[in-house]
């Protein structure tokens, strides 16, 4: 039974298997690693692109009878802290947040103010999805990493951060480390197929106002080369 690696984009699925390609379509691909065969997908950017491509990956496999039973998610993504996250850093997120999903009171979202859950499960599966959702670990899939990733909290946003204040904001209100646009998309997906989903995130730049020493997208694709080799995928 495979398992889905997917990437936001042609290129940053391309780092992770080179010899994938999909030409930038949410269509799913068959890939060889070294563990066997694995389904590959871009979702592409923003969340509404990767619950999409999510869902359409997971119903073709389950029509194919090759049903996913685990997806790992890569790909860049801002950090809020470049001292603690430094750029090329490798993150195994272990929570997303979705800081825009609940009730707005002109100042800021409250999920739990709101009277809809995303999504109603039991407690003993980790209770009513709101705005955040814990994120399986590599050892659930069979896999342990070679080498050390930083754990970190990120959260998905459909419009980038790109002001100093909020940046501060977001950043301090809800204990997050790096901003990306899929990742609670993806996870969200998964969560109601009941498949562990997996994200790493390798640091491409700075959230918010950056200089140009504190961006690096060549050098985060080329150090996301090394996430299914540490997998010993690859």
């Amino acid at each position: 039974m495979p398992i889905l690696i997917c990437a936001p984009t042609e290129k940053e699925l391309a780092a992770l298997l080179p010899a994938c390609r999909t030409d930038g379509e949410m269509r799913l691909v068959s890939a060889r690693v070294r563990q066997g065969n694995v389904l590959a997908c871009v979702t592409g950017v923003g969340p509404i692109n990767a619950a999409l491509a999510l869902g359409l990956a997971i119903a073709e496999a389950e029509a194919a009878n090759t049903p996913v039973t685990a997806v790992l998610l890569a790909g860049i993504a801002g950090a809020f802290d470049l001292t603690r996250l430094p750029l090329r850093s490798l993150c195994l997120v272990k929570e997303e947040i979705w800081p825009e999903y609940g009730l707005h009171d002109g100042t800021s979202v409250t999920a739990r103010a709101f009277s809809f859950p995303l999504y109603k499960r039991d407690v003993r599966d980790g209770g009513d999805v709101y705005d955040r959702l814990p994120l399986a670990k590599p050892e659930s899939l069979g896999l342990s990493p070679k080498n050390a990733w930083v754990e970190c909290r990120s959260l998905t946003v459909a419009g980038v951060s790109a002001s100093v204040a909020r940046t501060r904001d977001i950043a301090q209100r809800y204990g997050a480390d790096l901003e990306n646009m899929e990742g609670f998309a993806v996870g969200y997906a998964c969560a109601r197929h009941d498949v562990p989903c997996v994200q790493v995130r390798v640091v491409s730049n700075k959230v918010g106002p950056r200089a140009r020493d504190e961006k690096d997208f060549f050098g985060a694709l080329e150090a996301l080369g090394q996430v299914l080799p540490s997998l010993s995928l690859l």
